[in-house]
């Protein structure tokens, strides 16, 4: 079984990706993706990048991180794909934990796993037991860099939603919890499994739910994808209870939280638009 490290990275970030590459193993390639502004940025492409043949190196005009991932996804060629960014680390018990779950485990078709921080802090509380969505543990979230895919069953049916993610012109972040969405709704098995598979440092946009108004707008957002009118009540009660925490002021979360399910809905509307015109 073969594993491709999807690399997105963006301008002069991709200078860092030669200190992510393990030594040359026969069932491990690497997919760098690397968008860019400004053509001038392309000289940064380290000459160690061209010179390994298990390294291969795309380009993409522009931004926007989930039409970073997708990329890197198109042009991924082996049994199994992993998420990953500039900033991290690996180890080959890293990548061999990966693929075993992978051979252990056919009917899965995209797994989550673990974070272990560099920098020594805690990313977030993992559970110590497996878990197959949608029968998550409260409290949990995924992130990208978590995540692996059998590409057989993934390609064509579920790309990361381009209107959010670092970068879009809509929404910062949430773009796992709608590309999860979608793969339980086009009926892939996620399953969530309790081994350490990559180093990141403990910072993540998640971090500012409570101080940053574009992060309240995406999480209202992805609320209405996942949930339709019922995310009124769920962002009122989310604002309610981080108050009562003193994690934030119920007035900012709730007008925040609000203005991006009005602002998802007029996306969706114009898109509609669109679409019928172009019928």
């Amino acid at each position: 079984m073969n594993l491709d490290v999807l690399i997105c990275t963006l301008n002069e970030g991709v200078a860092r990706v030669p200190e992510i590459l393990l030594p040359v193993r026969a069932d491990v390639n690497y997919i760098v993706s690397m968008q860019y502004t400004d053509e001038s940025y392309l000289q940064f492409i380290p000459q160690s990048l061209r010179e390994r043949a298990d390294v291969r190196v795309v380009t993409l005009c522009g931004k926007g991180l989930s039409r970073n991932r997708n990329n890197a996804l198109r042009h991924a060629t082996g049994d199994i794909a992993l998420i990953a960014d500039d900033d991290v680390r690996y180890c080959d018990e890293y990548f061999n934990r990966v693929i075993a779950t992978f051979e252990q485990n056919p009917q899965l078709d995209i797994a989550q796993f673990k974070i272990k921080a560099t920098d020594g802090d805690c990313i977030k509380e993992y559970p110590d037991f497996c878990y197959t969505y949608p029968h998550v543990p409260k409290g949990m979230f995924i992130a990208s860099i978590e995540m692996a895919m059998r590409l057989s069953s993934v390609r064509e049916k579920v790309w990361f939603d381009e209107r959010f993610g670092l970068g879009s012109p809509h929404f910062i972040c949430g773009e796992e919890d709608i590309f999860i969405c979608d793969a339980c709704r086009a009926g892939l098995t996620v399953s969530y499994f309790p081994y350490f598979i990559v180093e990141h440092p403990s910072e993540s946009t998640g971090a500012h739910t409570y101080t940053d108004a574009r992060v309240m707008q995406a999480k209202g957002a992805v609320q209405y994808y996942l949930h339709g009118a019922s995310a009124w009540l769920r962002m009122f009660k989310f604002a309610l209870t981080s108050a009562l925490a003193r994690r934030g002021r119920f007035d900012v979360l709730l007008r925040h939280t609000f203005s991006g399910i009005n602002y998802y809905r007029k996306v969706v509307r114009y898109e509609s638009a669109v679409g019928r015109r172009c019928e």
